[in-house]
């Protein structure tokens, strides 16, 4: 049984409905809005929309949508890694075993078939909620603060007043990656397997190119990411 600070937790969290028929967003609608903040959408295309403007916590996922295969989205979204951990819990018609497999193949945590129990599914959703977002959202390190939500990287001066680095999305991975990994050195090959991975158009001067304008954008403190002879870079703080 839940108690009061466990349930004022899950109802403060967002989850996702992505599901075309309006008659079924009704249903979920009534299944679970006592236990989060449900927001409802009609295609993957509004879906990926929304997980890119909102923190949610769940994703409630349709097989068939009008506009793509619950199943290959759940794909594209696991292969991200800003979504690789967002549990996800296919709502679905498709009862037969192999649709089931498919589903977990693809990456979801759990699979309900239509027409459901209303308290089933508030209990699935439910238990998913208390489970979710536990992780930090920041990450403070030598003069710098990581939103991992924002997907934003501040730096903090003396006074605690923060100012935005302008990063584009691969320099934002690789900073917050050497921030959360703080005195771990890694060598070019490591940094290019793990953000760029099969691309046949990388050199590791990729990487050079890529560290020398996070220097340069990160001022001062540029010189925290340092250049190990023979070895690879580094995030060391003052």
């Amino acid at each position: 049984m839940m108690t009061d600070n466990e349930t004022m937790e899950t109802q403060s969290k967002k989850v996702l409905l992505v599901e075309d028929s309006r008659e079924m967003q009704a249903i979920v609608r009534h299944a679970v809005e006592e236990v989060c903040i449900l927001v409802s959408v009609s295609s993957a295309k509004e879906g990926l929309n929304e997980l890119e403007k909102g923190q949610y916590a769940l994703l409630l996922l349709d097989v068939s949508l009008p506009d793509a295969n619950g199943f290959q989205f759940c794909r594209d979204l696991r292969a991200e890694r800003r979504f690789s951990d967002l549990p996800v819990i296919f709502l679905t018609g498709k009862s037969e075993v192999s649709s089931k497999v498919q589903g977990f193949e693809s990456g979801g945590d759990d699979y309900i078939t239509k027409p459901f129990d209303a308290a089933e599914l508030k209990a699935r959703v439910r238990g998913k909620l208390r489970r979710s977002g536990n992780g930090e959202s920041s990450i403070i390190t030598s003069g710098y603060r990581v939103d991992l939500l924002l997907h934003r990287i501040f730096s903090t001066d003396e006074g605690g007043v923060e100012s935005p680095l302008s990063l584009t999305p691969i320099e934002f991975k690789l900073l917050s990656h050497f921030m959360k990994n703080e005195g771990r050195i890694f060598s070019r090959q490591e940094l290019l397997e793990l953000f760029w991975g099969d691309s046949l158009h990388v050199s590791k001067h990729t990487v050079d190119t890529h560290i020398s304008s996070l220097r340069k954008k990160m001022g001062a403190g540029g010189s925290q990411l340092r250049s190990i002879f023979k070895q690879g870079y580094i995030f060391k703080g003052e």
